[in-house]
């Protein structure tokens, strides 16, 4: 129980809040009930825009009523732990990750696919990183090399970073590795394809 709140306004409000995301109706005092739907569906699209924002390329892949069965059952049923919007499309490659979808059969890529699009979003979110004192021009064999500290590198089985998602296939599953950053200067996400030799040396350094 929230115990900053008054225990009727708390109870209130959770109804409410069940009905914004499973449209299951208790009674909820002073209610208007042929307009409490505009409450539902303004939620629903805040969601429901995050998500197509966060993940433009599973949205494109996905059916229209494949994409919404996701994010209703999604929204119904998993109870959201960060109070931050732009870290829910975590939640939500999590909650796929996590739960047994038809759409995974289909697609068995998707994770990563999700997991690709996320890791842009958490690059470009990051907090900045002190980057080592470096100079431009110097032997990289007897000096120490300094990286950008802002990335990640991702290993996938399928080349989520590289095809259109609809053309993926069970003859694309392999070894990959992609190398995500965010450039110092602009600010701008960026992300290149790694051999596994380049994958080792850049985590080496």
């Amino acid at each position: 129980m929230n115990t900053h709140l008054h225990n009727y306004t708390y109870t209130q409000q959770s109804r409410l809040a069940g009905y914004c995301r499973t449209g299951e109706l208790n009674s909820i005092d002073g209610l208007t009930e042929n307009r409490v739907h505009h409450y539902r569906e303004l939620v629903y699209n805040v969601v429901d825009d995050t998500l197509q924002s966060a993940f433009p390329l599973t949205f494109s892949l996905l059916s229209e009523d494949q994409w919404n069965e996701i994010v209703h059952v999604f929204f119904s049923t998993h109870e959201c732990q960060s109070n931050s919007v732009w870290k829910m499309p975590y939640e939500f490659y999590l909650f796929v990750e996590q739960n047994d979808l038809d759409i995974k059969k289909k697609y068995n890529f998707i994770e990563e696919l999700l997991l690709f699009e996320w890791t842009e979003i958490e690059i470009y979110m990051m907090p900045d990183v002190q980057y080592p004192v470096f100079k431009s021009y110097g032997g990289w064999l007897g000096e120490v090399i300094a990286i950008n500290p802002e990335h990640k590198i991702l290993q996938f089985n399928y080349p989520v970073h590289l095809k259109n998602p609809i053309s993926i296939t069970d003859d694309n599953r392999s070894e990959y590795y992609v190398l995500i950053f965010r450039e110092k200067e602009s600010g701008k996400v960026q992300f290149m394809n790694l051999s596994v030799y380049f994958a080792w040396l850049i985590e080496k350094i």
